[in-house]
């Protein structure tokens, strides 16, 4: 981290094979494209490689410092579109190519877990989405949350109460 802050580039370039898959995921849950994605993940890599200078480990984790350059990119993104879209339309069943068994298995179970997370107020669906598809850490949710750690583990708990609420509810009508 200390060489990356001086300005080591092959530094920064561990950094980044570290960080990118976890931030590229945060990126296309938000986008729903893979190449607006790419991209926007390749512009929170370059914005962070001309602030790093400025970067100090004891105000935030640098994946935290990441996460909330995301979150501004993405931001910008969707204000320069000037569109709302509905998180059912933007998260689609990736295209692995999965054979037709799979497809019939995982695909009504995962349209009912997106449903039931957009159905979640936004700070509960974006704790959720950060933690268990990002699989950001507790210290990372909260740095990019500006929240501590405690309150991001209350917010989970309560998220996951509501979602196995919403849930059983479903259930009961189907």
């Amino acid at each position: 981290m200390a060489k990356a802050v001086g300005g080591d580039a092959n530094a920064f370039g561990e950094l980044y094979d570290i960080h990118v898959d976890q931030i590229y995921r945060h990126i296309y849950y938000r986008v729903g494209n893979t190449g607006d994605a790419e991209d926007l993940t390749q512009q929170v890599f370059l914005k962070a490689w001309k602030a790093i200078g400025r970067y100090r480990k004891k105000s935030v984790p640098f994946a935290g410092w990441l996460m909330t350059i995301s979150r501004n990119l993405v931001i910008d993104f969707y204000r320069e579109r000037k569109e709302k879209v509905s998180l059912d339309e933007k998260y689609e069943v990736a295209d692995h190519e999965p054979g037709p068994e799979q497809l019939a298995e995982t695909g009504v179970e995962y349209r009912k877990l997106i449903s039931t997370i957009a159905r979640l107020p936004e700070e509960h669906r974006r704790v959720v989405i950060m933690r268990f598809i990002e699989d950001s850490s507790y210290e990372d949710i909260a740095a990019a949350l500006k929240k501590s750690e405690g309150a991001v583990r209350v917010i989970i708990h309560r998220a996951l109460k509501e979602m196995r609420a919403l849930i059983e509810e479903g259930n009961q009508k189907a």
